[in-house]
């Protein structure tokens, strides 16, 4: 992390974030492949990424033509195909394990990008006109941080042309590309620098005979060592807190570190479990690692070892 913090801007726009391309909701909704139901009396929305995939062929060279872009930049990818076909056993683990995601939770939790590329577009033909009369198609393409859902950049453009939608972006994303990159690598640069902005959650399990403010065998209650802990491994001690109950402590705006000292990546999940071990090891606690999504932990005391 010091590395990053004293190095030059250069060195920051090496370290690219690792990037995915996905159909916005509207996009989805378009190909029939987004719909609703009832979970446990709330709305949802169900996102069919495969469905939208097998439905044209042009959808997948859309996306692919986004993707190529960014590739010719150095920046590194994840595959939205590839890392469906991984999905099938991954949900099969979660129901084994009773945690119910929805598609793009899911889909974010195995590919584990820092960017989300998200297409919005419209392609149109006055019916009135002949088929060799040119079309309108409008795009939107925006970067969204994977772990905040926090829009870092946008862009946008309308054309009227003869050629196909994905002729038509592939041209469109190359001239909007060096401020659309500039808006992304900035952003990045100050996940690099400040700390990747996640919320942790503490909560007791139901039944598990101690509650947050009763004292350790530290010397001081559960929810002073938390905040200990969150205080001093976060970046500069960025955090807020939200809530504090005998039940349950929440955290926003923590900034944990993107990478280790060697320059390897450091996630939410390594942040968890570092922290889990070390309430096994100094509190004598037995804990569980429940996060739902990738800037989110979520810690469950079940009770003393």
């Amino acid at each position: 992390m010091e590395t990053y913090e004293q190095s030059a801007v250069s060195a920051i726009e090496q370290a690219r974030p690792v990037i995915m391309v996905v159909p916005s909701d509207n996009v989805l909704r378009r190909s029939n492949a987004l719909t609703t139901q009832q979970v446990d009396g709330r709305q949802v929305l169900v996102r069919d990424y495969q469905k939208f995939l097998s439905s044209s062929a042009d959808n997948k060279v859309l996306l692919s033509a986004i993707a190529d872009a960014f590739v010719k930049q150095n920046y590194p990818l994840q595959d939205l195909e590839q890392t469906l076909k991984q999905l099938d056993t991954q949900a099969a683990t979660d129901r084994s394990d009773a945690l119910e995601k929805d598609a793009k939770t899911l889909l974010l939790t195995v590919a584990q990008p820092d960017i989300i590329i998200e297409l919005d577009y419209r392609s149109a033909i006055d019916p009135s006109k002949p088929i060799s009369a040119k079309r309108d198609i409008a795009f939107t393409l925006n970067a969204i941080d994977a772990y905040t859902n926090q829009v870092v950049a946008t862009a946008t453009n309308e054309v009227s042309t003869n050629e196909g939608a994905a002729s038509a972006l592939a041209k469109v994303v190359k001239s909007k590309m060096p401020s659309f990159q500039e808006d992304i690598l900035n952003h990045f640069g100050d996940i690099l620098t400040r700390g990747r902005n996640v919320t942790v959650r503490i909560t007791m399990a139901s039944g598990c005979g101690i509650a947050l403010d009763d004292e350790s065998i530290m010397g001081d209650t559960y929810a002073d060592w938390i905040v200990d802990y969150v205080k001093t491994h976060t970046v500069k001690g960025a955090y807020k807190m939200q809530r504090n109950t005998s039940n349950e402590l929440y955290f926003t705006n923590c900034r944990i570190p993107l990478l280790n000292s060697d320059g390897t990546q450091y996630g939410v999940y390594d942040w968890a479990r570092d922290m889990g071990k070390d309430m096994r090891k100094n509190l004598g606690l037995s804990v569980s690692n429940k996060a739902q999504g990738l800037g989110e932990v979520l810690i469950t005391i079940n009770g003393l070892k």
